[in-house]
């Protein structure tokens, strides 16, 4: 009988263990990067400085928050594979001095920003792209 009721608590105790780590887990990814140009997320223009992007794995919404004025604005994305060199960046297209939100990567995740045509569109192969390393959180 107590090798029984010792067992039992000990499946209980690893049951809730369980249950306990799988809430601790965050629901979102961090990344942190420097952007030393003005750009545009969707159609909001955000000035340069220090970022810190926040993913929902579920969702894939994501919020950039301005470290120095901490200033927020939320965007959809698109759910991407993630970049085997194991660096986290953020990825920008340039056309027209423009620089516009494109992708963010990291070793096992990624999203890509729905891009809408604008005026300040260009044609692909007026366009670059800037890639700014980041830190993953």
């Amino acid at each position: 009988m107590k090798i029984s009721a010792r067992n039992l608590l000990m499946v209980v105790v690893s049951v809730i263990a369980l249950s306990v780590l799988s809430l601790a887990q965050e629901a979102t990814y961090q990344v942190h990067v420097n952007i030393p140009f003005e750009f545009y997320a969707a159609d909001q223009q955000l000035p340069a400085g220090a970022y810190l992007f926040s993913v929902s794995y579920g969702a894939h919404a994501v919020t950039l928050r301005n470290k120095e004025s901490g200033r927020s604005f939320s965007l959809m994305a698109i759910p991407e594979d993630g970049d085997n060199s194991g660096q986290a960046y953020v990825e920008f297209e340039v056309a027209g001095g423009i620089h516009r939100l494109a992708d963010l990567r990291t070793g096992n995740a990624g999203v890509t920003f729905f891009q809408q045509q604008s005026s300040t569109t260009t044609t692909a192969k007026n366009r670059e792209t800037v890639i700014i390393a980041a830190t993953l959180r």
